[in-house]
């Protein structure tokens, strides 16, 4: 979409009188209609189409890093209100710098909500009203890295955002230990073009706060 840029043109008006002629200027605003803002002003988009606007550019080649293209941007249950989840983009114990993308450790405080998430977006803050990532042909998977604070942690990870993508992936339920420990996602099913979800996580059933690291989140054939 494009900025909304409002317009006003001057309008000049002539008044004649008997003594002369008085010439009075006046700025009159004139309103185009221009689509609605990408972002209500509480943060969340607007319900509606996605934007028929220009192309979103995604990676033209496998593998690629999630972080490179999505971002953490789609905060969900407890984690739309300020606090519930935390995201520190460097995790306790660094990963080797040969891996890719970000390191991220999330914490969720649980809520009134009792559950949290992250979507992964292309482009940040799209849950649907704007085109997704154009994405190579020929992933059968999604690999990660995960690891909890204290081990015992239970996370669902998923790729695809249903509703909007058409498909969605998903690892349901996956008890974290504290080593780091390659997963993946099962795309060989998975019919997609252009994407909104690139990844995400969603946690639940916990009355204390849960801190887990995910790394090297990737697609891949």
């Amino acid at each position: 979409m494009f900025p909304r840029i409002p317009r006003t043109f001057p309008i000049v008006t002539l008044l004649f009188t008997g003594a002369g002629v008085l010439v009075a200027l006046a700025l009159v605003g004139c309103s185009a209609d221009f689509p609605p803002d990408p972002l209500a002003p509480d943060g969340m988009p607007p319900p509606g189409t996605p934007d028929a606007g220009p192309p979103a550019t995604g990676p033209s080649t496998l593998p690629f890093a999630v972080d490179d293209w999505f971002g953490p941007s789609g905060y969900m249950g407890d984690g739309e209100s300020p606090g519930g989840i935390k995201d520190v983009a460097v995790c306790a114990n660094p990963r080797p710098d040969t891996w890719i993308g970000n390191c991220h450790q999330f914490t969720w405080t649980p809520g009134v909500k009792m559950w949290a998430g992250v979507f992964w977006q292309g482009p940040d803050h799209n849950w649907g009203d704007m085109l997704g990532l154009t994405m190579p042909t020929g992933a059968t998977k999604v690999t990660f890295e995960a690891w909890g604070a204290v081990g015992g942690e239970v996370v669902s990870f998923g790729v695809g955002m249903k509703s909007v993508d058409g498909f969605e992936a998903k690892l349901e339920k996956v008890t974290l230990n504290t080593t780091p420990t390659e997963y993946s996602i099962d795309l060989s099913a998975a019919s997609y073009g252009r994407v909104v979800g690139g990844f995400s996580w969603a946690a639940d059933m916990s009355t204390v706060p849960v801190t887990f690291n995910v790394d090297d989140i990737r697609w891949a054939k």
